[in-house]
């Protein structure tokens, strides 16, 4: 007897893992890569902050290999500094920046592949979210997916920094949701992300803060897309040694975009967040976490937009 089983039983643990490799390595509790699953029908979305970029301690080679593992169709950034290197990581993108990026000229932008989307009205800046040009504006776009899918409203933001910042970022909330009720007045169909810096003010909780921001929001049909795992970025921690510490600070909210999402549609952060499973961790010089040390402290949250056609009247 021929001894097939060998062969095919390799093929089909090659197959399972292929599928299913990062639960499974999930489930043992083992880090996996944190790369993006497989791109399904519908659009795909992502927002990343890219620390101060380009700086010099950023691997570029291995960050244009991380923007197109993402696998996305837009993606929204922030804490760009040169558009033209950003741009060569994006070849035969559309990018969009805003002009002003507060004190520390941190710029937001969108950037999206025209083969999946196109640009309905240009890039609009909102400099009214800036504080009079202390912090950074925000940057909407109305977009149509190519094929008859959706047509919406996309608007990035990056609020104020750090538990001190809190009272400022309250501000800022109100002034989103005047910008938010606006762009919902054009379209119903509206998607706000970025970094929304819910650290929780001095002496309480990033819980509390988002409970707080979703008072503020949800009254105009706004809702928080709950990530699969609860963090996006990485900080040195209160005690400042090698061991880096979980936050949530960058949130995807939705309003209406029935044709392309369901009850259980959610948002996953992707690389050192996922390979630690928004654990704590060291990275050190001699033995760093090289999405962490080598490209940005944030980590890519992704949101898979299910296919649909457009339901608009």
């Amino acid at each position: 007897m021929r001894r097939w089983w060998a062969p095919a039983l390799v093929a089909v643990v090659v197959l399972v893992y292929a599928l299913l490799g990062e639960q499974l390595r999930g489930c043992l509790g083992l880090p996996g890569d944190g790369a993006a699953p497989t791109k399904g029908a519908g659009l795909r979305m992502a927002t990343w902050n890219l620390r101060n970029f380009p700086e010099p301690t950023q691997d570029h080679s291995r960050l244009r290999e991380r923007l197109q593992g993402l696998g996305a169709d837009l993606l929204a950034v922030q804490e760009i500094h040169d558009r033209v290197a950003l741009q060569a990581l994006l070849p035969g993108w559309d990018l969009h920046l805003s002009e002003q990026g507060g004190r520390g000229h941190q710029r937001l932008g969108i950037a999206f592949d025209p083969a999946a989307l196109e640009l309905v009205e240009p890039a609009r800046e909102h400099p009214e979210l800036g504080m009079g040009g202390r912090v950074r504006p925000g940057l909407s776009a109305y977009l149509r997916a190519r094929d008859g899918g959706p047509d919406f409203h996309v608007l990035v933001v990056h609020l104020k920094a750090k538990p001190d910042g809190y009272p400022m970022r309250q501000q800022q909330w109100s002034l989103l949701a005047a910008i938010a009720g606006d762009l919902l007045r054009r379209d119903p169909d509206l998607i706000i992300l970025g970094d929304f810096n819910t650290t929780g003010t001095r002496g309480g909780t990033p819980e509390a803060e988002l409970a707080a921001l979703a008072a503020v929001l949800e009254p105009l049909g706004l809702r928080r897309l709950a990530p699969d795992a609860p963090c996006s970025a990485y900080w040195d921690g209160s005690r400042r040694d090698a061991w880096h510490e979980p936050s949530l600070l960058d949130l995807v909210w939705v309003a209406d975009l029935d044709e392309g999402l369901s009850s259980t549609t959610g948002v996953r952060p992707l690389h050192h967040c996922a390979r630690h499973h928004c654990q704590p961790f060291r990275s050190t010089p001699g033995h760093p976490e090289p999405d962490y040390a080598d490209l940005s402290d944030h980590c890519p949250v992704m949101l898979d937009l299910s296919p649909g056609r457009d339901d608009d009247p």
